[in-house]
């Protein structure tokens, strides 16, 4: 019996001791940290966009404010580190130990500028499009090198890393600059040294074919323009030819096509070279630099070849190709 009034005894007192206790935090509560927390002075919060952290927590606490424990962080186009979110914003009051949270910048995705050099201007802007660069400003100039309509330098250069977004500037091709031509007088030449000569001119060329008792076959009737008349490059010259149109000696569009390679560095243009040998000689038909998978189309070009034909593609220097026309 008296060990259970004791137990009783000791239980009354632990309560009575926990609800003396819980009184006193009580009073604390109501007559010392409430009107504390009623009287605390509210301060406007400080623009920290644009700082680093480390420039941000002296000016907080200038203000008796700090930053949150966890500090977030984003990518962005602001530079790596710089603040570009805060929590709550410039200029909202808050009482002075509240924390204010604060977003870093991780700064912005870099990405390597695609080759579009050699690409026709649309397909340019497709590339640069699907890489996430923006087209920007477009300026066209003559070019004895490259084909009308076609790239022949960009800025920001291919390769190396800019952000997303980045604005390029393109230089296009117009083709040679127009030339004035006086047209010699072909008739009784044979039609394939004048294809060539126009060719290598600049003109354009149209042929059409007739039985001649007098002239032999493949040799120049006439033409219009007659000799004499005074041309620009991209004109049209109208030729007659003895013959008939599936004669050798003439000349013929040659049907070649040429992709170049995707191997290695995507982002860097290839120097391609291409060389034809026919019945005319060897000359260089094509000497410039294209991006990767560009196509090149000799036919589309109206390159003409006479005979037995050897096309050879250089590429960085290197055989890459070698196809013959018979």
């Amino acid at each position: 019996m008296n060990s259970l009034n004791n137990t009783l005894f000791a239980i009354v007192k632990v309560s009575l001791y926990f609800l003396i206790l819980s009184g006193i935090i009580a009073l604390l509560i109501i007559f010392v940290v409430i009107p504390r927390w009623v009287r605390t002075e509210e301060v406007l919060v400080p623009n920290i966009m644009g700082r680093t952290y480390y420039e941000a927590v002296p000016i907080l606490d200038k203000e008796g404010l700090r930053p949150a424990k966890k500090i977030l962080e984003a990518s962005s186009d602001a530079p790596k580190g710089e603040i570009i979110a805060q929590d709550p914003e410039a200029n909202f009051r808050i009482k002075s130990y509240q924390p204010v949270k604060i977003t870093v910048s991780i700064g912005a995705e870099l990405a390597p500028v695609p080759s579009v050099i050699g690409k026709s201007q649309d397909a340019a802007f497709d590339t640069l499009e699907a890489a996430g660069f923006r087209r920007n400003r477009v300026a066209k100039v003559h070019s004895e090198t490259h084909l009308q309509d076609t790239v022949i330098s960009q800025t920001p250069p291919e390769g190396g890393g800019q952000r997303r977004g980045t604005p390029v500037n393109l230089l296009i091709s117009l083709g040679p600059a127009p030339k004035s031509i006086q047209l010699p007088n072909f008739q009784g030449q044979p039609a394939t040294d004048v294809l060539v000569a126009l060719e290598t001119a600049g003109l354009n060329v149209e042929t059409e074919y007739s039985s001649h008792p007098k002239i032999p076959k493949g040799t120049i009737i006439t033409h219009k323009p007659v000799g004499g008349v005074i041309l620009k490059t991209g004109d049209l010259v109208l030729l007659e030819i003895s013959g008939q149109a599936e004669d050798k000696n003439i000349g013929r569009l040659l049907p070649f096509e040429y992709y170049v390679s995707e191997e290695g560095d995507q982002n860097l243009s290839r120097h391609i070279r291409i060389i034809i040998i026919d019945d005319s000689g060897e000359r260089v038909e094509v000497d410039q630099h294209y991006s990767p998978d560009t196509v090149i189309n000799l036919e589309q070009k109206g390159v003409r070849v006479f005979g037995h034909t050897q096309v050879v593609v250089f590429e960085n220097g290197e055989k890459a190709l070698e196809r013959i026309y018979k």
